[in-house]
């Protein structure tokens, strides 16, 4: 009874545990926290269990029953409420994580890439400072040396209808030759590069070196002494000879407050300044008012009032069947254009040229002139022989480029402009047409300035040479060969100096004149030629600017290529200088002339390929720069020598230039000869001062223009 009694008790006891909704909620909430538990706990695939957080712990009721206090506690719920947090963070962070990742491994790409990328780029950086380093040696060697380098020999030999230095300025097709080069030496090898950057620098030697000043102090003072003794010794002799018979017809009576009689021995000169001085400043005068006035009526028919004046002008002065000759020969030439073959063209030219160069024709073409006076024979073949190279130059450049239709009338406005019409110099027709057919050019600042500075320095050169013939008989002396063996050394070797210094200087008075005019009319003409003391190369020396840019543009770069190679290069001079023999009218002289000056060319070129040779090359490459500077300036005193020499056979005679020759080489070796040489030497290496100088503020300039 007792045990039935307690069991039902028990029972009922039991019962109502199930019905009190406080202890089954209780169980329930213990069961939820027991199967999280066990949900929460997991096994790895190597068998490790995962230990759980005491937050997770389950609070299991007592076994004697759940206190509603404890499953309602506080504490119940703030545990509760901080493991669903931690399981969001938990999340969260597993997505943060994972994103982290992928983004590093992008960034670990990215490094990589970035890496390759900037190995090649330093890659590349390098070949192209080799590459740069390359071309500016190569430009310095342009700029300065051009006759020692293959590039520069672009530019032909010389006097007065020589080569002139070519350049891109004047070129149209000097950046695609850069190009061009830059290309090539883009494919070639690292190991050549290198070996091209150490030639390069060898022969740069010399170029940007400065010498001590108390050296180039010595050097001025040599050359001034020696220049003033040479002086002195002219001054004498003239003064001795100027009552000589041999003189009387070149020694005349000059300027009566001077008292002295004057040398008047270059009938162009004293024609132009004196007999003829009012007729060209009536004309070139005339074409300044009359261009002044219809750039302000008409500008864009300035072109057409320019041809119309010019054509007046010859009408005038030379007759009415010479300007139909003319008309004649430019028609032929523009039919020849129109068939677009270029070599036709130039053999035409050619052949038109010689028409007004060899017997017969050029006695029948010259009877076309109307009248007689002093300067007709000058007149007929200046404007003759310009007119055709004009021509020649209008139907090249129609060939060139076809799509641009040139007519005659452009060709007769190129030809009949008055300035360059008689003396030149020449202007390709290309360049020409694209400055004349700017409708409104504007002038630069500063231009009319310049353009006043130059006329004035031209009167002031003129006076000066007719004050100079009063006292230095420089162009009569060498006439007479007994005077002038009485000579000293040293006053023969100055007066054969001065005879080149003054052709130069006439060549520069009558270029500048008349490029005032051109400047005046809107025009950037070829610039006077370099001062012949300033040069010690075969490949600058030139005369005639105009001239030398249509040689070079036409027949010596065609040919001649990069002026690297002996063949070509060898091609190249002899066709420019037969060409240059036919302008300057055939004759035995002229043979000799054009052959020594195409000898000097080229021996330059082969004197450069030398050097190149490998066991030269490292000898040069052993010395200081300074003392390369030194043997540079000594070849080129013995160069500066043989371009007088050579030119003297045609400005004065071959007589004399022989007598030069035996007193400085034979009769006065060793003394004369190396006294001559040593004062050379000083002045090529203050001329070489001067490049320096020059390029170094060239260089200031342009680093000043890339920094703004």
């Amino acid at each position: 009874m007792d045990k039935g009694s307690s069991g039902t008790e028990d029972h009922s006891a039991y019962t109502k545990f199930l019905e009190d909704p406080i202890q089954t909620k209780s169980l329930a909430s213990a069961g939820d926290h027991v199967g999280r538990l066990g949900s929460s706990r997991s096994v790895t695939s190597l068998g490790h269990t995962l230990v759980e957080s005491a937050l997770t712990w389950p609070s299991l009721p007592s076994p004697h029953g759940a206190s509603p206090r404890f499953s309602d506690s506080p504490e119940q719920k703030s545990w509760q409420t901080q493991v669903t947090e931690f399981k969001a963070l938990w999340q969260a962070a597993e997505v943060e994580r994972d994103r982290l990742t992928e983004f590093v491994t992008v960034l670990q790409k990215r490094v990589e890439e970035s890496n390759s990328k900037l190995l090649e780029s330093e890659k590349k950086l390098q070949e192209e400072r080799q590459r740069t380093v390359v071309l500016e040696q190569h430009l310095e060697k342009m700029r300065l040396e051009p006759g020692r380098t293959s590039v520069s020999q672009k530019a032909a030999s010389r006097s007065k209808t020589g080569l002139p230095t070519s350049n891109t300025r004047h070129n149209p097709n000097g950046s695609e030759r850069k190009d061009s080069s830059f290309t090539q030496l883009s494919n070639v090898p690292m190991e050549s590069q290198m070996e091209e950057l150490t030639t390069s620098a060898i022969e740069a030697m010399g170029i940007r070196t400065t010498l001590p000043t108390a050296e180039l102090g010595l050097y001025s003072l040599v050359l001034s002494g020696a220049l003033a003794y040479a002086g002195r010794g002219l001054l004498e002799a003239s003064q001795d000879g100027a009552h000589r018979k041999a003189f009387r017809e070149s020694v005349r009576p000059g300027w009566e407050y001077i008292g002295r009689k004057m040398d008047v021995a270059d009938f162009e000169w004293v024609m132009w300044f004196t007999s003829f001085r009012n007729v060209i400043v009536f004309a070139l005068s005339g074409h300044v008012l009359f261009a002044k006035l219809c750039t302000m009526v008409a500008p864009q028919l300035r072109s057409w009032m320019y041809a119309v004046y010019g054509a007046l002008a010859v009408l005038g002065t030379m007759g009415p069947w010479y300007l139909l000759l003319l008309f004649g020969h430019c028609v032929s030439l523009y039919v020849a254009s129109l068939l677009g073959q270029p070599w036709l063209c130039l053999g035409l030219g050619l052949v038109s040229l010689a028409s007004f160069k060899l017997d017969p024709l050029i006695s029948w073409q010259s009877g076309f002139v109307t009248g007689t006076f002093d300067l007709q024979e000058v007149l007929f073949h200046g404007g003759s022989g310009f007119t055709v190279l004009r021509c020649t130059s209008f139907a090249l450049e129609s060939c060139a480029h076809p799509d641009r239709r040139y007519s005659l009338a452009d060709l007769l406005k190129y030809n009949f402009y008055l300035p360059f019409f008689f003396f030149g110099p020449i202007m390709t027709f290309d360049r020409f047409h694209a400055q004349m057919s700017q409708v409104e050019p504007v002038r630069q600042e500063g231009e009319l300035w310049r353009i006043r500075a130059q006329a004035g320095l031209s009167v002031v050169t003129i006076i000066a040479v007719d004050i100079f013939f009063h006292f230095f008989y420089i162009l009569t002396i060498p006439s007479d060969l007994k005077f002038a063996n009485r000579l000293p050394d040293s006053a023969l070797a100055g007066l054969a100096y001065s005879n080149l210094v003054y052709d130069w200087v006439k060549a520069a008075v009558l270029f500048g004149v008349v490029n005032t005019v051109a400047r005046l009319d809107h025009l950037d003409p070829p610039q006077p030629p370099k001062c012949i003391t300033a040069l010690y190369v075969f490949a600058e020396t030139h005369f005639d600017r105009g001239i030398n840019d249509w040689l070079c543009k036409y027949v010596y770069d065609h040919i001649g290529g990069e002026h690297s190679e002996v063949i070509p290069e060898l091609g190249a001079t002899v066709a420019t200088f037969a060409i240059t023999t036919l302008w300057l009218g055939p004759c035995d002289i002229v043979y000799l002339w054009s052959f020594l000056n195409c000898f000097g060319l080229n021996f330059e070129l082969w004197v450069q390929k030398l050097a190149e040779w490998g066991p030269l090359a490292q000898i040069e490459a052993s010395l200081s720069e300074q003392m390369s500077r030194r043997v540079r300036a000594l070849f080129g005193a013995m160069n500066f020598w043989a371009i007088i020499m050579y030119n003297l056979v045609s400005l004065n005679s071959l007589e004399f230039t022989e007598l030069v020759a035996r007193r400085l080489l034979l009769t006065g070796f060793p003394q004369t000869t190396l006294a001559v040489l040593f004062v050379t030497y000083c002045g090529v290496q203050l001329v070489k001062e001067r490049e320096r100088t020059m390029a170094l503020e060239e260089d200031q300039k342009q680093d000043k223009e890339k920094l703004e």
